[in-house]
């Protein structure tokens, strides 16, 4: 028998703490996780955006700006005429935030060229196509309450008491946000169909304008109409109507966002392309090949003739 040895393995291997190792990267909970790491990293990009020290007061003052410096008056409550006047004008503001901020995500991966690296990441592709979707419907729900702040803080100061802040609820939430919901949704598909975006841009401020004058023209449907342009009143938003007209808006919006979703697929890898020099190659040894083959004729031709004629065949050097 041997001895047992006087000192412990411990000594030796002392125990180290394994870290905490993800073993799945699917599921649920998994692209959830994912969603958030790359909806942050689109905030970091547009807080670097320089235009949204401009846009963004420029608006909030445009909108509020008749409730500033006009006297509204009231149908059925003060609160109720400062948020549908502040609607009304906001609407435009948000189509082209939309609209811009959206072609700006869709193609700034591949302006600063890192797409490839975006595709290489183990992340789903609904992930990253719904982190620039909420990314930009995100800023545009940040300028939407700045607004109904700033009306809140003009009717406190002019004194249009009392304040009712379900009407601004009941008008932002109702009117603004699956207006928003919906061309966002709508900016995403046009900037993967048309995988331009000065194109995309064209292609959404000629319908819109198109779509504005047929509104004004009396052409003003609810079906053709989806952020309801004209359509409501402070009333209407009591009403099974306005519930029905705005789930018909919403779903609008997720068939756009499936059909986007399917659209945009991650680039496969393509075979390298081979250099025409290897072609000239070929092509050069494949005459090569045949003008020794017709030169083997020509000298079996003359050994033969000499042979006929009892001449020694000369030898090549």
């Amino acid at each position: 028998q041997f001895e047992k040895p006087y000192h412990t393995s411990s000594a030796f291997f002392p125990r180290v703490v394994l870290p905490a190792v993800a073993r799945v990267n699917e599921g649920i909970r998994a692209t959830v996780k994912k969603l958030i790491d790359a909806l942050g990293v689109e905030f970091r990009l547009l807080r670097a955006e320089r235009s949204l020290v401009v846009i963004m007061p420029l608006a909030i003052f445009l909108s509020i700006l008749e409730v500033a410096f006009y006297n509204i008056p009231p149908d059925v409550s003060y609160s109720a005429a400062y948020a549908t006047n502040t609607a009304k004008l906001l609407l435009l503001f948000l189509l082209g935030i939309t609209v811009f901020y959206t072609g700006e995500a869709m193609h700034r991966d591949r302006e600063v060229r890192i797409e490839p690296v975006l595709w290489a990441a183990p992340a789903p592709n609904n992930a990253l196509l719904l982190s620039k979707f909420l990314a930009t419907l995100l800023l545009t729900c940040g300028l939407i309450f700045a607004v109904g702040m700033a009306a809140l803080a003009i009717q406190v100061l002019r004194n249009n008491t009392p304040i009712d802040l379900l009407a601004y609820v009941r008008v932002y939430g109702l009117i603004l946000l699956p207006g928003t919901i919906f061309v966002t949704a709508m900016a995403v598909l046009a900037n993967i169909v048309l995988r331009n975006k000065q194109v995309a841009y064209v292609f959404s401020i000629g319908t819109a304008a198109g779509l504005f004058y047929l509104y004004s023209t009396g052409y003003n449907h609810w079906l053709y109409n989806p952020v309801l342009h004209g359509l409501w009143t402070y009333p209407d938003l009591f009403t099974e109507t306005i519930l029905m007209r705005r789930l018909y808006c919403l779903g609008l919006a997720a068939a756009l966002l499936g059909l986007a979703a399917r659209r945009r697929r991650r680039a496969a890898g393509r075979r390298p392309r081979r250099h025409p020099r290897g072609r000239r190659r070929r092509r050069g040894s494949k005459g090569t090949g045949s003008t020794r083959a017709s030169s083997g004729r020509s000298c079996r031709k003359g050994t033969r003739s000499e042979a006929k004629s009892g001449r020694r065949p000369r030898r090549s050097k």
